[in-house]
């Protein structure tokens, strides 16, 4: 019976195949290979103490024609993982939400710099095929932009979606983005769960120039930022999330109220998307922040220690209640006051209120402090900024919190997965350092003074200094 249903099931995804490749064949104006279904061999091989598995480059070349044309680029870095997990939402509403052109960027907050529907070839019968632009980013200045224009299709019955990239189409004009990257068949099968959840199997394989850094600790390579373990990790962190908002029996957060909650997340949601500015950028002020010119600045550095280390430093609640919160307390460590956690109360994934005390005048006043703590195998990050105590309790009564002010700082963290015969590269990771800073300047006038750019240096150069001293100190 198993085994029946198997058929009819590859069956059906042959036939359905078949379909959508003569419909992108005509969109395309070229002729698309077929995927051949029917070939069970093994290409997959464990990687990351099983959590994730990455491909056989050797065998997927044997065994699968170039789809749309496409074949590895032998002087690029032909990177595929797999990773396998269970996720807070069904199939069609994950579904749903990955072939939406304004949802999607929201469950990949960290990932996807910018996307856009170029267009839309069929949205009938279950069935979605549409093609696509997106730059997918790390939080590193080091590492550049993956710009990538692709097809992509989804269907019901057997819940699934694959992304391909397109090239030799559509000819690109002068004001188009370069695409600096392929992306070879990817994207995800999920399956129900009895418990209303999803099993979600993602499938990454891109085609890229490799950034390998030479340093006198080691070989650096930052490729595991593109993994499928990031991709899925950012996917169940934010359905959870979202779970836990319109959950009316939450006891985890501290919070009954789905208002209060989702006016929490949403503003950590806009402070990680601030930090994920990494570049050195200047921008006209947001709504809700004081009149002028945000300056934001970043700087990447490598570190003798593994990227889990570093980040349980970094989050360490002794730790962020002193130097490196940029925040004067007067009491050794900070006071959680609620959070919304995004892994099934696991520390190191959740959006926190902290609260310290600061020295005012002969006084000690109150200051919270929105936090987000994200990471897994594929690196991590920890934003935070100071609130004002209206802001928190405009957060609290659950009202809209985007004109609350924020200018978050944060830090960034990716492992290295250089790994030499003996492992010692294993133990490095490449951190960055990022922070915003609103000038005078009226908005629209971006020539900002010279002696804010060296003010800016300055403060950059003395808080690494302080995040290197304290880390060795401990």
């Amino acid at each position: 019976m198993e085994e029946s249903r198997l058929r009819l099931q590859i069956q059906l995804l042959r036939d359905e195949l078949n379909k959508m490749t003569i419909l992108a064949q005509r969109c395309l104006g070229g002729q698309i290979t077929p995927l051949d279904l029917s070939n069970s061999t093994p290409i997959g091989q464990g990687e990351g103490g099983g959590v994730m598995e990455s491909l056989n480059l050797r065998e997927y070349v044997k065994l699968f024609a170039p789809c749309l044309e496409i074949k590895p680029d032998n002087n690029s870095t032909h990177y595929a993982t797999r990773a396998t997990g269970i996720i807070a939402a069904n199939s069609s509403t994950i579904l749903r939400a990955l072939m939406d052109e304004n949802q999607w960027p929201y469950l990949f907050q960290t990932i996807i710099g910018t996307s856009a529907l170029i267009d839309l070839i069929q949205e009938d019968n279950g069935t979605n095929l549409k093609m696509m632009y997106a730059e997918l980013q790390v939080l590193s200045s080091l590492i550049p932009v993956r710009k990538v224009k692709f097809i992509r299709f989804s269907r019901q019955g057997v819940w699934g979606m694959v992304d391909v990239s397109v090239e030799n189409s559509h000819d690109i004009s002068e004001t188009n983005p370069i695409i600096n990257c392929r992306r070879f068949p990817s994207g995800c099968i999920v399956q129900d769960m009895p418990n209303g959840g999803s099993k979600v199997t993602w499938v990454e394989h891109l085609d890229f120039e490799e950034n390998e850094f030479n340093h006198p600790l080691g070989v650096m390579s930052c490729s595991s930022s593109f993994g499928a373990q990031r991709w899925l990790g950012s996917l169940k962190r934010q359905c959870l999330c979202l779970a836990i908002i319109t959950s009316p029996h939450d006891r985890i957060s501290g919070m009954v109220n789905q208002s209060r909650k989702r006016s929490m997340a949403n503003m950590a949601h806009r402070m990680v998307v601030q930090v994920g500015e990494t570049m050195v950028t200047i921008r006209n002020n947001n709504p809700g922040e004081p009149t002028g010119v945000v300056l934001s600045a970043s700087n990447s550095f490598c570190m003798p220690i593994s990227h889990q280390s570093l980040f349980n430093f970094l989050s360490h609640k002794h730790t962020r209640g002193g130097e490196l919160m940029e925040v004067h307390s007067t009491i050794p460590i900070m006071r959680e006051l609620v959070r919304i956690d995004k892994n099934n109360g696991d520390h190191l994934n959740r959006v926190s209120f902290l609260v310290t005390k600061v020295l005012h005048g002969n006084n000690q006043n109150s200051v919270p402090i929105l936090q987000e703590t994200q990471s897994d195998g594929s690196g991590s990050l920890l934003v935070y900024a100071q609130v004002t105590l209206e802001g928190m309790q405009t957060v609290m009564e659950g009202r809209d919190s985007s004109l609350v002010e924020i200018f978050p700082p944060g830090f960034s963290i990716i492992p290295n997965t250089k790994v030499s015969e003996n492992d010692d590269d294993s133990c490095m990771s490449m951190m960055t350092v990022a922070f915003q800073l609103l000038t005078e300047n009226s908005p629209g006038n971006m020539n900002i003074p010279r002696q804010t750019i060296e003010y800016i240096n300055n403060l950059m150069s003395s808080r690494i200094q302080r995040i290197k001293s304290a880390i060795y100190r401990g």
